[in-house]
């Protein structure tokens, strides 16, 4: 079992290493879909402008699915709930995937999933910044063995790669949804405290506006590199084990990140996170536009604790710091939702200008970068509103 070494009592204990856990097994689904579902969607004969189109409505979908879901759970009061029941629905539809054939059918499969398998990472986030705050823990901590997850299926997928056929792939994720359901049958289930009336402005401001259109930007500067880099790497003779490395040495960054941010974060302000955030991706962007050897290839991914560490812990301490109780599932609906129609409008054009240009097609993520840096510039010369809640307590200001 995970060890969790921030909490303090027998509840927190069992909090921290079941939402851990459950990190841990919904990032071993990420961990294996995101670098190894566009190669089979290659191996089904689909053409690299479809592929883009499938990655693509599996992001749409999350603008109609996500507000949905998360505002029917803030309305119940305890989103653990919410959470089982859309693993369980993943766990299905992701059957459909599996044995659809054609690019109609596996657009309508992708689509179809993602009505409840998009909202899981806004439920949980919410879920979890509650469950934190209320014990107060340390959310990078807990959260970091999702990475650490998504690491290991990276490494395990590239090598399970070079013993199947590509073919073979979806059920290869289909497989990892299981311990998924599981896992979700073991949060712990916290309910909201209903006597206390919701009070306060809410979160919804020009501040919040800017921040999560910045957000946005940089999490969807990651289009190309999601969709195309194992493509691309296998189309360069690289082997399922080294592509899945190259994976494995972006999240193994991503890991140090949160594990050590506390150390020399604390006194950050968001826009801080999502400034060094951004330009670390807008570097990363530009040399992999070069399409440089492998032997520089490996180390450039260790920017990934950067584009992607860095921007996700100065979202998350935002939300942490200015979402009412009664609003946490719908805010990080909210921030969840301008982040995936970005990132499917993104993946839209990574499909046509990788199809065109190749690897070229990482400077309009670089431009990407370079937009999300001046829209956190100008959310950081904004004077900051009281917030809406008392600030939530969070060992050590991971996330908070």
């Amino acid at each position: 079992m995970v060890r969790v070494p921030i909490a303090k009592s027998d509840d927190s204990k069992r909090f921290a290493t079941r939402l851990a856990l459950f990190y841990a097994a919904l990032f071993i689904g990420f961990g294996l879909h995101q670098p190894f579902f566009p190669v089979w969607l290659k191996a089904k004969g689909l053409a690299d402008g479809q592929v883009g189109a499938v990655l693509a409505g599996g992001q749409l979908i999350r603008l109609v699915a996500t507000p949905v879901v998360t505002y029917l759970a803030d309305k119940a009061g305890v989103l653990s709930y919410a959470i089982v029941i859309c693993c369980f629905a993943t766990a299905v539809a992701f059957i459909g995937v599996g044995l659809a054939d054609g690019f109609t059918m596996i657009l309508v499969g992708v689509v179809i999933t993602g009505l409840v398998w998009s909202p899981l990472v806004p439920l949980v986030d919410a879920y979890g910044l509650a469950g934190v705050a209320k014990r107060t823990l340390d959310y990078g901590r807990i959260r970091v063995w999702g990475s650490v997850a998504f690491m290991a299926a990276n490494i395990a997928g590239g090598i399970i790669l070079t013993i199947i056929a590509p073919y073979y792939i979806v059920w290869m994720i289909w497989a990892s949804l299981v311990p998924l359901v599981v896992a979700s049958l073991m949060l712990v289930h916290d309910r909201r405290d209903r006597s206390v009336a919701p009070s306060g402005p809410g979160f919804f401001n020009r501040r919040f506006v800017l921040i999560m259109i910045a957000a946005a930007l940089l999490q969807a500067s990651h289009a190309v590199y999601y969709g195309f880099a194992s493509i691309h790497w296998k189309a360069l003779g690289y082997s399922g084990f080294t592509v899945g490395t190259l994976w494995a040495i972006a999240v193994l960054s991503e890991i140090v990140m949160f594990w050590v941010a506390t150390r020399f974060t604390r006194d950050w302000r968001p826009t801080t996170f999502l400034l060094i955030g951004g330009a670390g991706g807008l570097l990363r962007w530009i040399l992999m536009a070069l399409d440089p050897p492998l032997w520089i290839n490996g180390p450039l991914q260790l920017l990934h604790a950067a584009g992607f560490g860095l921007v996700h812990l100065g979202t998350m301490s935002y939300l942490a710091a200015r979402l009412p109780a009664h609003q946490r599932a719908s805010g990080q609906g909210t921030v969840s939702v301008a982040i995936g129609g970005a990132m499917a409008l993104s993946t839209l054009i990574a499909g046509y200008l990788y199809a065109r240009v190749g690897v070229s097609a990482y400077m309009a993520m670089a431009a990407l970068c370079g937009a999300g840096l001046v829209v956190t510039a100008v959310a950081r010369s904004m004077p900051v509103p009281r917030p809406a809640v008392p600030a939530q307590p969070q060992s050590e200001g991971v996330g908070g």
